[in-house]
């Protein structure tokens, strides 16, 4: 029996049977925990110890916790589940009073990043043209500044950085000037948000939307609030408490998605769209005014982001809700197709988006033991779209925080905290190579852009017959980093909970 319980650690950390390194690190935990109970239990009661020293030892035991209690607290936990500590006389950072300002956009350029995962929205910036060699040219950092907490991403339009932060007043909506960080305008968007294990702040990347030496940006608070602001300094245009209006109590909400809303607002042409839950599934409202468009079927949301595509030749925007894949006419909002994709928005979360391939194929992945699976979308015996599963890899690109890249035929992501390759044809993994924690991967040009989860920025060929081939590396940033990187020309933006970065990349020559 002992020798059993001896190898349970090796058993869960070897045998992996929940799919997620995470889990197999809280339950190696609990290990650790019962067996120093056990342990201690056992010292108390040899007897043959003195009495003396079997109370001294367990009031050590006894004033070094309290001691650490009384000088550490828990900040967070890593993408592994792993606690991260500070001193409990470190302060999170102050209130800072709104800074109203009118800021000068240039107007839209290629170099744009203006929203999540890009301009396509696909994790991509084709025409990104990087050096491969980063040791004769190495990357410069052009400005490094404090941020707020939060996850939220740079969204890049006007010669401006779009984002989200928190600090104790709350969440605001804030821009920097990509020339020196310097912030030109920060505005209050909704009360602070805070979860120890998922972190503080909002989770979304704002959308920014830009006209004749104007535009609008589009923010999703990790509360629920969605609002939209003018770009050039911030005024409120209209907003919306996406859980109020469509029956979604707070209580209600914080009990069924727990991490907070982590949904980027997808802007369509006149149409902003974004999860709402309750009695909605996805909701569209008018950009220019805010009214109500169209409210797709009730579905438990997730902390995915919706998508366009065209596939089986039908314009739709793709959602991964709380338990499923679905599509949805982008003119009304109507289901057109759905697929079972189990998960928990409190639990085994679903929180990579979906990616169309045309012209009929929707590729998915997810932590937690999901693993990744591809849909073929056909025409039914009425005429309706139908999914049908082409194939399913449970234990393959795990992305639990993350989103994949595709190219060439392979996509490629952080399968539960490693780099690994998967040939899309056939759902078979070409390799797995490279711990680099739960972190952040773009698509710039022909070449991998990787964060680690510890702030370090690696350059790669995405090769499927050369795992983990790094052309360069250099630390970015310290500390935690779950955001989403951007790119705006060679110019990488990134941040985490404490600072933000701009480092210039070389180009091709």
């Amino acid at each position: 029996m002992l020798g059993a319980w001896l190898l349970v650690p090796l058993w869960l950390r070897a045998g992996d049977p929940f799919g997620d390194r995470g889990m197999s690190n809280v339950f190696t935990g609990l290990w650790l925990v019962l067996s120093g109970l056990a342990l201690l239990v056992w010292f108390l009661r040899r007897r043959s110890l003195a009495r003396g020293l079997r109370l001294g030892v367990a009031g050590g035991v006894g004033l070094l916790l309290a001691l650490v209690l009384q000088l550490v607290r828990v900040t967070g936990v890593s993408g592994e589940m792993l606690p991260r500590f500070a001193w409990r006389w470190s302060e999170p950072p102050a209130a800072a009073p709104e800074r109203r300002a009118t800021i000068a956009l240039a107007p839209p350029g290629p170099d744009d990043f203006p929203g999540f995962l890009g301009p396509r929205r696909d994790n991509a910036v084709p025409a990104a043209r990087l050096a491969r060699d980063w040791s004769a040219t190495p990357p410069r950092l052009r400005w490094r500044a404090p941020i707020g907490a939060g996850w939220s991403a740079f969204a890049v339009a006007g010669g401006w950085a779009f984002t989200l932060e928190q600090d104790a007043a709350g969440q605001h909506v804030s821009v920097r000037a990509l020339a020196d960080g310097s912030v030109g305008w920060s505005v209050m968007l909704d009360q602070p948000f805070e979860h120890v294990l998922g972190g503080d702040g909002p989770r979304s990347t704002p959308a920014v939307v830009l006209g004749a030496g104007e535009g609008r940006v589009v923010a999703l608070s990790a509360r629920g609030r969605l609002a939209c602001l003018a770009a050039q300094d911030g005024e409120l245009l209209w907003d919306h408490e996406l859980g109020a209006e469509h029956g979604l109590a707070e209580a209600e909400e914080l009990e069924r998605a727990q991490y907070g809303r982590a949904s980027s607002p997808l802007v369509a042409g006149e149409l902003v769209i974004v999860p709402a839950g309750g009695e909605a599934g996805l909701v569209a409202y008018e950009l220019a005014s805010g009214a109500l468009r169209w409210r797709s079927p009730a579905r438990g949301y997730s902390y995915a982001s919706p998508a366009l595509a065209t596939l089986g030749g039908v314009a739709q925007v793709l959602a991964v809700n709380e338990a499923t894949l679905s599509g949805h006419a982008l003119a009304d909002g109507r289901l057109l197709w759905e697929h079972p994709w189990p998960g928990s928005s409190s639990g085994d979360a679903n929180v990579s988006q979906a990616w169309p391939l045309a012209p009929e194929r929707v590729f998915v992945s997810k932590g937690y033991g999901g693993g990744a699976l591809m849909l073929a979308l056909e025409a039914g015996a009425a005429g309706e779209l139908v999914a049908r599963e082409l194939w399913h890899a449970p234990r393959t690109l795990r992305t639990k925080f993350t989103n994949v890249v595709v190219h060439a035929g392979h996509a490629y992501g952080l399968d539960d905290g490693m780099l690994a390759c998967l040939d899309l044809a056939s759902g078979e993994r070409r390799w797995k190579e490279g711990r680099y924690g739960h972190g952040q991967v773009l698509l710039a040009g022909g070449l991998l852009l990787l964060c680690s989860e510890e702030g370090e920025v690696v350059l790669l060929e995405p090769d499927p017959a050369r795992p983990n081939a790094v052309l360069g590396r250099f630390q970015a940033l310290e500390g935690k980093c779950w955001a989403h990187l951007a790119l705006a020309g060679n110019l990488l933006l990134l941040r985490n909970a404490e600072q933000c970065a701009a480092w210039e990349l070389p180009r091709e020559l």
